[in-house]
């Protein structure tokens, strides 16, 4: 006879695999795959192509400061190299996860910490740092934080200006400086910050001055001149330093006048004097003939041009031109124009790269895991020999 069941004793058919693997959300599984992801050696192919990629046409397609702005300094780029360094740290971490430390493993561990303390240094520093160059005739002084004291200047996308809070001074150059009996040609007495957080001392070629981690070098100098103008009753109306550019000559000597550096050249060109914000009279062109005999000695040669109507220089005619020794007066129509003395303007290289430090430190490491790993491998070459001669 048969017997009826009911339907919950009636069972599904066997479909499981063996072996039986927990059944698991699928949520479970994504922390899984995403490590997989992390860890795999085509995200890694992929990373280090692109990489390669952006740095060939950062030096060929885009160049320096470019270069920075297009692909370096971008949050981007600094975005693949963090990738990167997870990839690296998830790919090795993850093989010697749960082994016996070895004096070989501990040299591995250290050269891959190493390298990516490496590489988030380089992503720090390129997202925080700081380049410029700033120029200060002797006993000038410039607000550090203000981005137009300097010549030229780049910085990461994250960098505040506020870092570079107080003032830069040029107290003095001082020419023929000597170390310990070394000539060091010139050397300069400068000092930063502000108050009682000020920084005061002398650098040269081999020496740098630093205040609060920002590094100034010496870069170049040249001469700059006091350029006065005033009635014809001697009333000063205006007075301001001009700094000169040293330009070659074809016998090896050296021009000093009034111009800018452009695509590597020196440029001369008339400049309005009084400069702006102040109204400017005249534009002008001087050079300073140094003196063989006295230092800071010599005579300027003048090119004064009056100005059209659009307020630039009119060189069809020169309102004057003409010399007059350092300290002496040259007539420009109704006014009298003097160089009243001679200063050095001094060009310095400021840089803040805070992450320079950790990818030098961490070179050092990588070195150490290097040889550790590599003495390990000397003693265990030497115990296999020692247990195959026994």
């Amino acid at each position: 006879m048969d017997i009826p069941t009911s339907p919950l004793d009636e069972k599904e058919p066997e479909q499981d695999t063996f072996p039986l693997e927990p059944r698991y959300h699928p949520i479970h599984k994504l922390p899984r795959k995403i490590f997989d992801f992390l860890a795999s050696s085509r995200l890694a192919m992929v990373l280090l192509v692109t990489i390669l990629a952006c740095c060939i046409a950062g030096v060929t397609v885009w160049r320096e400061v470019e270069a920075g702005r297009v692909i370096f300094a971008t949050i981007w780029f600094n975005a693949i190299l963090v990738l990167l360094v997870v990839n690296v740290a998830c790919c090795f971490f993850g093989r010697i996860w749960g082994r016996r430390v070895t004096v070989i493993s501990f040299g591995m561990i250290l050269f891959h910490l190493s390298f990516v303390a490496i590489l988030l240094g380089v992503v720090y520093n390129s997202m925080f740092y700081f380049r410029g160059k700033i120029r200060l005739t002797e006993g000038e002084v410039l607000p550090s934080s203000v981005p137009q004291s300097y010549d030229w200047f780049d910085n990461g996308k994250f960098f505040n200006f506020a870092r570079l809070r107080g003032e830069t001074t040029l107290i003095k150059m001082h020419s023929g400086y000597k170390v310990d009996g070394d000539d060091k040609r010139a050397a300069y007495e400068v000092a930063v910050g502000e108050g009682a957080d000020r920084t005061q001392g002398i650098m040269f070629i081999t020496q740098k001055l630093s205040h609060h981690r920002v590094d100034y070098f010496n870069d170049r100098e040249g001469y700059s001149l006091l350029l006065t103008l005033s009635d014809k009753f001697g009333r000063y109306i205006y007075g301001g330093f001009m700094p000169l550019q040293s330009i070659k000559k074809l016998d090896g000597s050296y021009r000093y006048a009034i111009g800018y550096t452009g695509d590597g050249k020196v440029i001369e060109e008339a400049t309005l004097f009084p400069a702006p914000p102040e109204k400017p009279l005249v534009t002008v062109k001087v050079e300073y003939n140094l003196s063989p005999f006295t230092e800071r000695g010599g005579d300027i040669k003048y090119i004064v041009y009056p100005l059209d109507q659009n307020g630039s220089s009119d060189h069809k005619k020169p309102l004057a031109e003409g010399k007059a020794p350092i300290g002496g007066q040259f007539a420009v129509g109704e006014y009298l124009m003097s160089a009243e003395e001679v200063r050095y303007w001094v060009g310095m290289s400021v840089r803040y790269e805070p992450g320079k430090p950790i990818v030098l430190t961490s070179l050092w490491v990588a070195l150490a895991g290097m040889i550790i790993t590599t003495i390990g491998r000397i003693f265990r070459g030497r115990e296999s020999v020692k247990v195959s001669d026994s």
